[in-house]
């Protein structure tokens, strides 16, 4: 039996890696000029993406990823309050670039929703663009971006008659920060009144709280998508 040759397999060339679209090109881009605080950059990337077939969420997504890397860098003492300033002049030119269209989506799931730091370093950011998100997806969301107490902010969601409330925790002591806005809470009278997702980064194990607690944004608007969704439902079989 003849032994076959593959040589020239040893010679053939390597495929090519893949290479990005235009669209995933200039998401990237955007997710760069946002951590570089540069507003003119960021709107400019912000036109090109939509025009290259991205969606809202696509540029939401590119938005919040370098968001959370600022505040990442923040609590590690790279990004000062000039750059901050910049980073949030960069995120609301991407948000009034998407305005007309964040304003038509926010009445899917007829909810009113607030986001808001308690004690995050550089959470007003990361409240800008979770509320531009929440927006996205159907929530009329406002974001309560400065730094709250839990009383503030259950108070100043109450105050705007939320159906959903997401605070942003700090990312020290977690468990005893939950221990504390459940106190509050309860305490407040505060319980029936909405929806509570807490946004834990930094929450490790398997505690069990009183209320919805997620790890990380992204799974705070899946469980916040959930949450519309089966309300809607429960609605309209009433």
């Amino acid at each position: 039996m003849a032994i076959s040759d593959r040589s020239t397999n040893l010679t053939a060339k390597w495929p090519n890696p893949p290479t990005l679209s235009e669209t995933e090109q200039r998401l990237q881009q955007l997710t760069n000029s946002v951590l570089a605080g540069k507003a003119d950059e960021v709107r400019q990337n912000t036109y090109a993406a939509l025009a290259r077939g991205g969606t809202s969420n696509d540029v939401l997504d590119a938005v919040t990823e370098a968001v959370n890397i600022v505040v990442d860098l923040h609590e590690l003492g790279e990004y000062d309050f000039e750059r901050l300033t910049a980073v949030e002049s960069a995120v609301n030119s991407c948000v009034q670039v998407l305005e007309d269209k964040l304003a038509k989506s926010q009445t899917r799931f007829k909810v009113k929703a607030t986001v808001g730091p308690i004690g995050l370093k550089a959470g007003n950011l990361l409240s800008m663009a979770l509320c531009a998100v929440l927006r996205s997806i159907g929530f009329n969301a406002v974001s309560l971006s400065k730094t709250q107490t839990p009383l503030d902010l259950l108070r100043n969601s109450e105050e705007l008659g939320a159906d959903l409330v997401m605070p942003l925790l700090a990312r020290d002591d977690v468990e005893g920060q939950i221990r504390g806005f459940v106190n509050e809470m309860e305490q407040g009278g505060f319980k029936t009144k909405f929806e509570i997702i807490l946004v834990a980064q930094e929450l490790s194990g398997a505690a069990k709280f009183p209320l919805s607690v997620a790890r990380n944004p992204n799974e705070a608007i899946s469980k916040a998508t959930e949450w519309a969704l089966k309300r809607r439902l429960t609605s309209r079989g009433a």
